[in-house]
Formats: C-alpha cells, sequence, structure tokens
C-alpha cells in the first residue's frame, strides 16, 4: 500500500513526471535520477531512474521514451522494478497578434509498462537464530522461504502538457502546465498470500518562465523560473512550490518549499530544498538535498539528497538526413522550455 516516491529533481526526470514528455529533446538524450531518502535512518530509501528519449521534430509529430525505475525499501528487504515504454503526440500551434507571432505547443502521452517486486530473504533474521547462552546470531533459521517475487504486472499512465510562447524578444516569457496520471489500470500485485492493488498517482505541474536576453542575443537568455508541483496519491499529498535562476549561461540555482495542505495557510513545512545546476554542452548536472523541517527533525532523519545527469547526444535522432541541433531555442518538440528543463 506505499506510495510512489517524489523526486526533488523533477526537471532533469521529465519521464517520471509526465509521459506526454516522451522524445521532448528531438535528440537521443539519456537521464539518470538518483535519490537517497533520509540518510540518517540505518538503512535509507534508495530510488534510481534511468530514462531515454528520442523523436525526429521535421518529420514525425511523434516522440518514443523509455523510463527504468528501481526501489529499494527496508535495508534492501523489499525491492520494486518498473520498465515502461512512453510514446507522445505533439502539436505545435501559432497565434498570431498585432506585433508578433506566439508560438505553442500541445502534447499528449501514454506509457505502458511492467512491474514485479522482490524481497530478499537471504538478509531477514528470525527469532530461532538467536542463542539464549550467547550474543548475536549463532543458528540457521528453520522456517522456510516463502514467495520472494510477485506477479509479473502490466502499469499504464498517461498524461497531457502544454506551453505557450508570450512577450516580446528581448524579454520573452512562457508559461508551461500538465497533468498525468499513473497506474490507470490498478494493476493486482499478488505477494505473500495477498493481492494488493496499486492505486492510482496523480501529478500536476505549472511553470511560468521569464528572461532576459543580453545585447538582445536569443542565446544569452537568462531566465527566473517560478513554479508548483503536486503529486497525490492513496491520501498523500505533495505540494513543491519552487523558484529558479539562471545564474549565467553555464549554472542555474533554486529553492523549493515542499509541504502537504497547499491550500491551509500555516506554517508547516515539511522541507526545504535548495538545487544547484550545471550545464556544459549536451550534459547537464543537478544536485538537491531536502533539509527536513518538519516534525521528522533533521537530526533524527538527516534529510535527502539527490543527484540527476542528462546528457544529450546532439544531432542524433530519428531524422532521415544530418540535422545539427539549433544553439538558439526553437519551440517544436524539445525546444520549446528554457534552460531549467534542458
Amino acid at each position: 500500500m506505499a506510495q510512489d516516491p517524489v523526486f526533488a529533481q523533477y526537471y532533469l526526470n521529465l519521464n517520471y513526471l509526465n509521459p506526454a514528455f516522451a522524445g521532448y529533446t528531438n535528440d537521443l538524450t539519456a537521464h539518470l535520477n538518483s535519490r537517497a531518502q533520509y540518510m540518517g535512518l540505518s538503512d535509507p530509501l534508495i530510488s534510481h531512474t534511468l530514462s531515454a528519449n528520442i523523436s525526429c521534430e521535421e518529420e514525425t509529430r511523434l516522440g518514443m521514451g523509455l523510463i527504468a525505475y528501481h526501489n529499494v525499501e527496508g535495508a534492501g528487504y523489499l525491492q520494486t522494478f518498473n520498465v515502461s515504454g512512453q510514446l507522445s503526440a505533439n502539436f505545435p500551434f501559432k497565434v498570431h497578434t498585432k506585433h508578433r507571432v506566439n508560438k505553442g505547443l500541445i502534447a499528449g502521452g501514454v506509457q505502458f509498462g511492467m512491474g514485479q517486486k522482490y524481497l530478499d530473504w537471504s538478509r531477514l533474521t528470525f527469532s530461532d537464530q538467536y542463542s539464549p547462552y550467547f550474543k548475536g546470531v549463532q543458528n540457521a533459521s528453520t522456517i522456510l522461504q516463502q514467495q520472494s517475487s510477485s506477479n509479473l504486472y502490466l502499469d499504464v499512465g498517461a498524461g497531457i502538457r502544454g506551453t505557450y510562447e508570450f512577450g516580446d524578444g528581448r524579454r520573452p516569457k512562457f508559461f508551461s502546465a500538465g497533468i498525468s496520471a499513473f497506474h490507470l489500470n490498478r494493476p493486482v500485485q499478488s505477494f505473500l498470500e495477498s493481492d494488493l492493488k496499486l492505486e492510482p498517482r496523480f501529478s500536476f505541474y505549472t511553470f511560468y518562465y521569464l528572461g532576459n536576453s543580453k545585447r538582445g542575443r536569443t542565446r544569452d537568455l537568462r531566465y527566473w523560473t517560478f513554479g508548483l508541483l503536486a503529486d497525490y496519491q492513496q491520501g498523500l499529498q505533495h505540494h513543491t512550490l519552487s523558484v529558479f535562476k539562471d545564474l549565467n549561461e553555464y549554472m542555474s540555482f533554486g529553492l523549493s518549499v515542499r509541504r502537504q495542505n497547499f491550500l491551509f495557510l500555516d506554517r508547516s513545512v515539511d522541507a526545504v530544498i535548495p538545487h544547484f545546476m550545471l550545464r556544459w554542452g549536451d550534459l547537464s548536472v543537478g544536485v538537491s538535498y531536502e533539509w527536513t523541517v518538519s516534525t521528522l527533525g533533521e537530526e533524527k532523519t538527516y534529510g535527502s539528497a539527490e543527484i540527476g545527469i542528462t546528457w544529450r547526444f546532439s544531432g542524433r535522432n530519428l531524422c532521415r538526413t544530418y540535422k545539427k541541433s539549433c544553439a538558439v531555442k526553437g519551440f517544436d518538440m524539445g525546444h520549446d522550455l528554457p534552460n531549467l528543463f534542458f
């Protein structure tokens, strides 16, 4: 009955956020995210995602993605694996105004995958392994191992997102929003003589980007980014409010606040999250730390750390002819967002 993990670096883990991001960069792009939750525990919860995207913005409006997910709980006793393929359809549009042409994009995506849970019996210790006369484990357990893995279950998800550009060329503005749902088929996990349904997870995000170009050159765009991310699953809810700033062409810094009750004006905050991202050519590396300020206590949990890596293979796409990636952010497929979203 557990919930899916919530990643702080959603901007480097877009396939986990919404399947409509499948193929969003046009060129082949690989992502790796690792998260250690509550490092103060003897065995923190460890989560990994590995994803890839590819498309061809000139010849087709389809994008493809692949994401693998691995989560370890309880000193490695319980592990969850999931591998899913994603497919998106992308529809750019233009709005003619008095002074300029504003561009937009609407995308929808689906994902289908398989999942399974594993239990490592070799790491379990039972009472009959202890002796009243000696310290520590002395005997082999007489308890027979039960089911070590669940059934292989089908997992289905879907999402939609949109982005719209407005403002003049020197101070471009973007608005982006999306909603997604995972485990739509409520897959049944048969494990240890129990059948448990994996309840849907719903995610919603909205972001506003305010850019400013230096000396009128679009390649020198610097953005302020303001946003909200919300996750809901089985009664548990997370709301993350964020602000990010491009310090220069290579670095961005951000600060997020996570809380459960977004609509209640109180002082309850679960975590404060500083972010730092470094970009060098096609490589992006992000680091964040969730400073626990709730009643769990930083002195008990030591918070959660996360690292994300993105590598874009420029020019490697599904186009029949070689096309070098544009240095200036366009608006089709993956070139529609500021630096924070690659």
